[in-house]
């Protein structure tokens, strides 16, 4: 083996994605920018899956979820579907680092909330004030299936943000979701 031949198999090495770093492993698919300069207060918002950006590649879908992330550190997670009404399945309080949420459930959730407990955050090279979520364990579903087309894959696997939450607006936000969709006897088991 030549000089050339192994200086090239190092480089190779030194660059592939760190199976750590998932940013790095989204980013060897599809374009994506760390968001992790923001602070908690930014991360807050409405992030939907599918997302507006999804919807216009795909059309409308049969079902979906909603993470509410409010600027105070808690969060409610909805689901909903064609056939079922939109209904909290998991709240508490979330927190973010290094690019990373993190969410823990309230003790009043005795049922599997359907939602991973830690979450990446951030955007396509292409969309500047974009912010997305992806579950740290749908990452290799993404890496399996991005394929042809990486960025639909990333949207189908995000939640993205439709709007950020204000301070002032979230105890109101908060109040009318608990009001309408928080109905803990769904969740029970027979």
């Amino acid at each position: 083996m030549n000089f050339l031949a192994i200086l090239f198999a190092l480089l190779q090495v030194g660059t592939a994605p760190s199976a750590s770093n998932p940013i790095a492993r989204i980013r060897a698919k599809t374009p994506v920018e760390d968001v992790s300069s923001l602070d908690a207060v930014h991360i807050a918002g409405v992030f939907k899956n599918p997302g507006k950006s999804l919807i216009k590649r795909i059309g409308p879908a049969l079902s979906g979820d909603i993470l509410y992330l409010f600027p105070d550190g808690t969060y409610i997670y909805c689901e909903w579907s064609d056939i079922s009404p939109e209904t909290i399945s998991d709240k508490s309080a979330w927190t973010y680092s290094q690019g990373l949420v993190q969410l823990a459930s309230d003790p009043e959730v005795k049922w599997n909330a359907g939602i991973d407990r830690q979450l990446i955050a951030l955007r396509r090279s292409s969309v500047q004030d974009e912010v997305l979520l992806i579950e740290v364990t749908g990452l290799p579903y993404f890496e399996q299936k991005a394929g042809d087309d990486p960025e639909s894959m990333l949207l189908i696997v995000a939640k993205e943000r439709s709007k950020p939450i204000p301070s002032s607006e979230a105890p109101k936000i908060k109040a009318s979701l608990m009001k309408k969709f928080w109905n803990p006897k769904f969740h029970s088991q027979p």
